[in-house]
């Protein structure tokens, strides 16, 4: 419907009198709001456009604000119009502010960033609708399509999908509520009005999304209120437009779930990292918590060095060793060769949970990889230390035997220290019954033949038997073709036999010399 298709009342006379003193007293209503007011000259100054000034006065004891439009021209504002629903004020002496001409008459001019204070309400409506203005209004009602809304004293509709960019789960949380609204059907004189939330929330976030993307390099700080958490990440409400917020960029502390960190509704600080146009021609905004905390490797030298024990979490574990967290956003792996002095540890599972608290030693430190290796097993002491003197070819122990293959029977001598009988020494000694004299756990009196301190791998034998020098070559001679078989990674020939069939065979040949 066109300005000049209503059929005004007489009270309404006044208002065509007024238009028709100016020069576009016969263009529509439609068309005057089209027109460019890229420039606030007197043609421009009018009901219904939007001008631009500088605030020049915010009266003290009074509710006016004073704008300075240009030389010529001062505009009038109500203070409420700069503050914010927090009761913030959102411009200050001295400030751009842009606004809507609502009232003019000789040099008194009236702005409003919002619609809504003329003395004619279907004009407003007109007025808003055509320029797309915002225009205030409460939530008075429901119904099964939407709400009813209450604007410049006129009922109106807004259906459930534009009362806001979310869903929906709860309409009660609307009622009472005031807001501001695009008017976007104006029918039957007023009577029929149908406006939308969503769209202006949509537009006001698109053009701070500009401004965001015109200060993208200044290392913006922004509040937001987490509104959406799924596992990868969460989605930030900042202000009528949402941010992504990954996982990975919550915490220099391990984060496995963004629900572990943070919850709907959750007040954030986060930082603009980046804005990106998709395919599709959407912005993805990229934000981060963890580059607004201090990162705990750039001190980590004050708090940790190498050599020194402290305690830590186990916070993850793999087949080659365990994570420990020492700090938030500092972890440190212990190799499954550091875990233990008294066993091989074939997988971290074996002595340590996700959770367990662990004495640790920091075995080196690699700043620029920001990579701790850890040890265990180093929180004691090592128990082949002097192992020379401890250990030397003669001595006499009592051990338990740990297991039994078909090389031989493996003897733990003191705790974190085990040694090799050969089968068949057992064999010797105690004919075919050898297995059920050397199964775990029997005791055995052992006697120590050979030291490899630096494998860490001690040769026992019995000391009922006097001469086991053939035994002992056997030994060496299966142990070089094992480390043959590691270096050429070859296959050992069928007729090779078992360790105990090599020490047979060597018996059986020296036997022949003699």
């Amino acid at each position: 419907m066109r300005y000049q298709d209503i059929q005004w009342e007489d009270e309404d006379s006044g208002f065509e009198g007024e238009k028709a003193k100016k020069k576009e007293e016969e263009a529509s209503f439609e068309d005057l709001l089209s027109q460019d007011a890229s420039q606030n000259d007197e043609a421009d100054i009018r009901v219904g456009r939007q001008v631009t000034g500088t605030i020049s006065s915010i009266g003290t004891h009074s509710d006016t604000v004073l704008i300075e439009l240009d030389a010529l021209h001062t505009a009038v504002m109500d203070k409420n119009q700069i503050v914010n629903d927090k009761g913030e004020m959102e411009f200050h002496l001295g400030d751009k502010i842009t606004a809507y001409v609502i009232s003019k008459s000789g040099d008194e001019i009236l702005l409003s960033r919002r619609m809504g204070q003329s003395k004619n309400p279907l004009e407003d409506l007109l007025m808003a609708r055509n320029g797309q203005l915002p225009v205030k209004g409460k939530v008075t009602g429901e119904n099964k399509g939407g709400f009813e809304v209450t604007i410049m004293g006129k009922r109106a509709f807004c259906p459930v999908s534009q009362i806001d960019t979310k869903f929906v789960a709860n309409k009660a949380e609307y009622m009472g509520q005031e807001f501001n609204f695009l008017i976007e059907k104006v029918e039957e004189g007023g009577r029929n009005v149908v406006v939308s939330r969503a769209k202006l929330l949509k537009r006001e976030g698109e053009a701070k999304i500009e401004e965001l993307e015109a200060r993208v390099d200044q290392e913006l700080i922004l509040d937001g209120i987490i509104r959406e958490v799924k596992d990868f990440g969460a989605f930030v409400d900042l202000g009528g437009f949402d941010g992504f917020l990954h996982v990975s960029e919550m915490s220099y502390a391990r984060v496995n779930r963004a629900s572990d960190y943070v919850q709907k509704g959750d007040k954030v600080r986060v930082k603009l990292q980046k804005i990106e146009t998709t395919a599709d021609g959407k912005k993805r905004i990229s934000l981060s918590m963890k580059a607004i905390q201090e990162d705990p490797w750039a001190t980590l030298g004050t708090k940790f060095e190498v050599g020194k024990s402290y305690s830590g979490t186990v916070v993850r574990l793999e087949n080659f060793g365990a994570f420990v967290s020492l700090t938030p956003g500092v972890e440190g792996l212990i190799h499954v060769s550091e875990m233990s002095w008294e066993k091989r540890i074939n997988h971290p599972s074996e002595i340590l949970k996700v959770g367990d608290s662990v004495q640790i030693r920091i075995i080196d430190i690699k700043m620029g990889e920001q990579k701790l290796s850890l040890s265990l097993k180093n929180i004691e002491e090592d128990p082949w230390a002097n192992a020379e003197t401890k250990y030397a070819s003669g001595a006499l122990f009592t051990g338990q035997v740990q297991s039994l293959k078909g090389f031989g029977a493996f003897v733990e001598i003191a705790p974190g220290v085990t040694g090799l009988v050969p089968t068949e020494i057992l064999k010797r000694a105690y004919g075919e019954s050898f297995k059920k004299k050397a199964s775990p756990p029997q005791d055995l009196s052992v006697v120590v033949r050979e030291l490899n301190l630096g494998e860490r791998k001690i040769l026992l034998s019995l000391p009922e038997i006097k001469d086991d020098s053939g035994d002992i070559a056997a030994y060496r001679e299966y142990m070089e073709s094992q480390e043959e078989k590691t270096h050429t990674k070859a296959a050992l020939p069928q007729n090779r036999g078992t360790f105990g069939d090599l020490l047979a065979a060597k018996l059986d040949k020296s036997k022949a010399k003699n």
